[in-house]
């Protein structure tokens, strides 16, 4: 291989990473209707085309944008995991950091909340959201899993991934109500809730029972 290949393998990882920084930036001044792969382009010190060349267009830079946030999400939460808690307090820590970060920097989540809006009409938009999130959900389900395994429960492949949508469905459902009204969400509720709902799985058969209910799958203790 020319050595040319190994010069310019480095150098567009670096000119890629540029252009997310720049777009970070338009976008959360201007919105996704609102920005530009011009401004996005000047904003970074690079040409247009350069924007096209790594990206193909202004929805794709929004997607990777929000994949490396959520990949970036992902390996924060699962660094977070420890376990020498109980089973039922492993959530509070992620979730604190969770909705720690959300105020700290809502732009990220407000873009998300956009791309969630323009993916109910675009269909190729909606599946690649449905990607983005089913890393979420792996991971979280992953975490159900483990969690069952240490309470001394079976794990179970439906009760992993519901546990999964009830998880992303509070982080965001929390996200969106502190996003539009600041201050209203305790810092700790949703690790809180998250803990609750553990425990009660972890101790209670109607718990259990109503979980594999909802689910369609018989309760076990096995």
């Amino acid at each position: 291989m020319p050595r040319g290949e190994f010069d310019r393998a480095p150098r567009k990882a670096r000119n890629r990473a540029a252009l997310l920084e720049a777009a970070a930036r338009v976008y959360a001044r201007r919105g996704f209707d609102g920005a530009t792969i011009d401004e996005v382009a000047e904003e970074a010190g690079f040409t247009k085309g350069a924007v096209y060349s790594h990206f193909g267009s202004k929805e794709n830079l929004l997607v990777a944008l929000l994949d490396e946030h959520l990949a970036a999400q992902i390996a924060e939460q699962i660094a977070l995991f420890d376990p020498t808690r109980d089973t039922w307090e492993r959530p509070r820590i992620g979730a604190d950091r969770w909705m720690e970060e959300l105020r700290r920097d809502p732009d990220p989540f407000r873009l998300f909340v956009e791309l969630w809006v323009r993916a109910q009409r675009d269909e190729g938009l909606r599946e690649r959201l449905v990607s983005g999130l089913g890393a979420w959900r792996a991971m979280s389900a992953e975490f159900a899993a483990r969690r069952a395994g240490a309470a001394g429960l079976e794990p179970r492949e439906a009760s992993s991934a519901g546990w999964a949508n009830a998880v992303i469905g509070l982080s965001v459902g929390l996200g969106m109500i502190e996003l539009i009204d600041e201050g209203s969400v305790a810092p700790g509720l949703l690790g809180a809730i998250l803990s609750i709902l553990l425990r009660a799985l972890e101790t209670s058969e109607e718990a259990q029972a109503a979980l594999a209910q909802a689910l369609g799958s018989p309760a076990s203790r096995a």
